[in-house]
Protein backbone atom coordinates (compact mmCIF):
# COMPACT_ATOMS: atom_id res chain seq x y z
CA UNK A 1 0.00 0.00 0.00
CA UNK A 2 1.21 3.60 -1.26
CA UNK A 3 1.65 5.98 1.49
CA UNK A 4 -0.10 9.21 0.41
CA UNK A 5 1.56 13.12 0.23
CA UNK A 6 0.08 13.84 3.35
CA UNK A 7 1.43 10.78 5.28
CA UNK A 8 5.41 11.09 4.36
CA UNK A 9 7.42 12.94 6.97
CA UNK A 10 7.75 17.10 6.15
CA UNK A 11 11.42 18.07 5.02
CA UNK A 12 12.53 21.55 6.34
CA UNK A 13 12.85 24.04 4.04
CA UNK A 14 16.37 24.53 3.26
CA UNK A 15 18.14 27.28 1.59
CA UNK A 16 20.29 26.29 -1.61
CA UNK A 17 24.00 27.55 -1.03
CA UNK A 18 22.97 30.21 -4.25
CA UNK A 19 20.41 31.44 -2.23
CA UNK A 20 22.90 31.83 1.07
CA UNK A 21 26.03 33.61 -0.80
CA UNK A 22 23.29 36.30 -2.43
CA UNK A 23 21.89 36.89 0.67
CA UNK A 24 25.19 37.65 2.27
CA UNK A 25 26.99 39.21 -0.23
CA UNK A 26 24.27 41.56 -0.83
CA UNK A 27 24.59 42.44 3.06
CA UNK A 28 27.98 43.25 2.71
CA UNK A 29 27.69 44.96 -0.52
CA UNK A 30 24.77 47.35 1.98
CA UNK A 31 27.68 47.85 4.72
CA UNK A 32 29.91 48.93 1.81
CA UNK A 33 27.76 51.38 0.34
CA UNK A 34 26.71 52.38 3.40
CA UNK A 35 30.02 53.24 4.67
CA UNK A 36 31.35 54.95 1.49
CA UNK A 37 27.92 57.16 1.58
CA UNK A 38 28.59 58.13 5.56
CA UNK A 39 32.45 58.66 4.56
CA UNK A 40 31.92 61.39 1.46
CA UNK A 41 28.92 63.32 3.68
CA UNK A 42 31.34 65.33 4.94
CA UNK A 43 30.59 65.69 8.54
CA UNK A 44 32.31 65.47 11.70
CA UNK A 45 33.79 62.38 12.50
CA UNK A 46 31.15 61.91 15.63
CA UNK A 47 28.48 62.60 13.15
CA UNK A 48 29.69 60.27 11.22
CA UNK A 49 30.10 57.29 13.82
CA UNK A 50 26.52 58.11 15.34
CA UNK A 51 25.39 57.73 11.58
CA UNK A 52 27.07 54.75 11.35
CA UNK A 53 25.74 53.27 14.69
CA UNK A 54 22.29 53.38 13.05
CA UNK A 55 22.95 52.32 10.15
CA UNK A 56 24.40 49.21 11.61
CA UNK A 57 21.31 48.60 14.45
CA UNK A 58 18.58 49.05 11.61
CA UNK A 59 20.84 46.04 9.27
CA UNK A 60 21.17 44.39 12.26
CA UNK A 61 17.01 44.27 13.51
CA UNK A 62 15.98 43.45 9.69
CA UNK A 63 18.17 40.18 10.17
CA UNK A 64 16.37 39.37 13.40
CA UNK A 65 12.90 40.20 12.18
CA UNK A 66 13.24 37.86 9.33
CA UNK A 67 14.57 35.20 11.75
CA UNK A 68 11.99 35.57 14.44
CA UNK A 69 9.17 35.58 11.90
CA UNK A 70 10.72 32.53 9.93
CA UNK A 71 11.22 31.02 12.83
CA UNK A 72 7.55 31.57 13.94
CA UNK A 73 6.17 29.99 10.75
CA UNK A 74 8.19 26.90 11.36
CA UNK A 75 7.35 26.66 14.59
CA UNK A 76 3.55 27.29 13.78
CA UNK A 77 3.91 24.30 11.40
CA UNK A 78 5.69 22.26 13.88
CA UNK A 79 2.59 22.62 16.76
CA UNK A 80 -0.26 22.27 14.04
CA UNK A 81 1.57 18.80 12.89
CA UNK A 82 1.86 17.53 16.55
CA UNK A 83 -1.69 18.20 17.32
CA UNK A 84 -3.03 16.66 14.08
CA UNK A 85 -0.73 13.73 14.70
CA UNK A 86 -2.47 13.33 18.10
CA UNK A 87 -5.86 13.79 16.86
CA UNK A 88 -5.41 11.15 14.18
CA UNK A 89 -4.18 8.43 17.12
CA UNK A 90 -7.65 9.61 18.89
CA UNK A 91 -9.58 9.04 16.32
CA UNK A 92 -7.83 5.92 15.35
CA UNK A 93 -7.89 4.30 18.70
CA UNK A 94 -11.55 5.44 19.04
CA UNK A 95 -14.72 2.90 18.79
CA UNK A 96 -16.73 3.21 15.58
CA UNK A 97 -20.17 5.34 16.83
CA UNK A 98 -22.72 2.92 18.65
CA UNK A 99 -20.25 -0.11 18.99
CA UNK A 100 -19.13 0.84 22.61
CA UNK A 101 -16.16 -0.13 23.36
CA UNK A 102 -13.96 -2.93 21.54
Amino acid sequence: MAATATNQPKIATTHTGAFFGAAVAFLAATGVWNVANIWLLGISAQEQWMLAMGVLSAMFATVVVSKVVRDREESRNLVNEVRQARYEEILANAPAPGLGHM
